[in-house]
């Protein structure tokens, strides 16, 4: 059966089990986008008795290989094991499809994307308990009753003890209940996997996170408050970015902060961010900067009121002509502002440029038939 027609039939299930709601298609799911994963999941989620009811009728096909592939995916959706697995997996993807929706985005604050980060393996590992794995597991018998399935809970484990034999040495203690083998073998294993992965994949910039942290607005704050700084402040930064000078740098982070704490109400945060005049962040601006540093502690006394970005604070210093007074400080918010925190821009370039060649060659391809073919056809006559 055509791929239309099994559209046709989940389309008509839907519209007749859920009639208020929109009509939704099967997402297909790549193995490099993990958000597409999210949607496919959702999907099965929220129409699942309308998918149970298209898997059914599809069985009764006369086209053997839909009919054999229907009755078998309906055995394995309407089983508790899927329900529970989907379940778990929806409450993974609640968390980490915020990440990398955002990890993704073509403009992300790079301190910003590690704390997600950090805050997302915080989160992971609080699922990490008993507690939780029951909760799933209620969440999904809850699932399978309100669907009316015939499985509500997990089929028990028959396992086959195979006799020790003479100077063999006693194997280990098998599992035989049902909701600690899925609490030892699926759930922590899993959560563990995903926690690894988290940590192998951004572990590599948490030096350069360290320095760069420091420079986000409610470290500004804290440092104006008296909270002391680390001893070993930008050294990592220092080797990374060139012509930067330490000592500089920690004096004008610490001037920099304590003229930073002062009342703050002239300066119009939403003109800064919005202006239609963006500020060019480029070394001749930074030639064009000249202001003496008694006038930077009376223009940072206007700064705004609370958590503003790297970018606002990196227009600040250029705009106000206090680069100047600060140009490592100045030179560290603009690899801040223009570092990626991953490589996916460049990825998705790379794609659509295979994409576009191969488009290209496809077309060569078929214009250099067709010129062949009318060459023959004039050579015949």
């Amino acid at each position: 059966m055509r791929a239309r027609k099994r559209t046709a039939i989940f389309k008509e299930q839907q519209i007749k089990v859920y009639p208020d709601q929109r009509v939704c298609r099967i997402k297909h799911f790549s193995t490099t986008r993990w958000t597409s994963h999210d949607r496919a999941i959702s999907i099965i989620h929220d129409k699942y008795e309308a998918l149970l009811m298209t898997l059914e009728e599809l069985t009764n096909s006369p086209d053997r290989d839909c009919s054999s592939t229907a009755k078998n995916l309906h055995i394995i959706i309407s089983s508790f094991t899927f329900v529970l697995n989907l379940k778990l997996m929806e409450k993974i993807f609640c968390y980490t499809t915020p990440l990398s929706v955002y990890l993704q985005s073509p403009a992300i604050d790079f301190i910003q994307a590690l704390t997600r980060v950090d805050n997302v393996s915080k989160q992971i590992k609080k699922l990490r308990t008993n507690h939780e794995a029951e909760n799933v597991l209620d969440e999904a018998k809850t699932f399978a009753s309100d669907n009316f399935l015939t499985e509500s809970c997990l089929p028990e484990v028959h396992v086959r003890r195979r006799k020790i034999m003479a100077g063999e040495a006693p194997t280990e203690h098998l599992i035989v209940n049902p909701l600690d083998k899925f609490r030892t073998e699926v759930y922590f294993v899993i959560l563990d996997q995903i926690t690894n992965s988290i940590l192998m994949r951004f572990d590599g910039a948490r030096n350069i996170l360290k320095d760069f942290s420091i420079l986000s607005y409610d470290r500004l704050m804290a440092t104006s408050n008296g909270e002391p700084i680390p001893n070993d402040l930008f050294e990592t930064l220092v080797q990374w970015i060139p012509n930067l000078q330490l000592e500089e740098l920690k004096n004008e982070y610490l001037i920099f902060a304590s003229s930073f704490k002062s009342p703050q109400s002239n300066l119009n945060l939403t003109s800064l961010s919005n202006s239609e005049n963006e500020i060019s962040i480029t070394e001749e601006n930074t030639d064009a900067c000249d202001s003496d540093s008694s006038t930077n502690s009376n223009t940072l006394t206007k700064i705004a009121e609370k958590n503003l970005t790297s970018i606002q604070i990196l227009k600040l210093i250029s705009s106000y002509g206090l680069c100047a007074a600060f140009p490592n400080l100045f030179v560290a918010y603009k690899y801040l502002c223009t570092i990626p925190a991953t490589s996916v821009s460049s990825e998705r370039s790379f794609s659509k440029l295979k994409l576009i060649k191969t488009r290209l060659r496809s077309t060569m391809q078929q214009n250099r038939l067709e010129s062949l073919l009318l060459l023959s056809c004039e050579s015949d006559n």
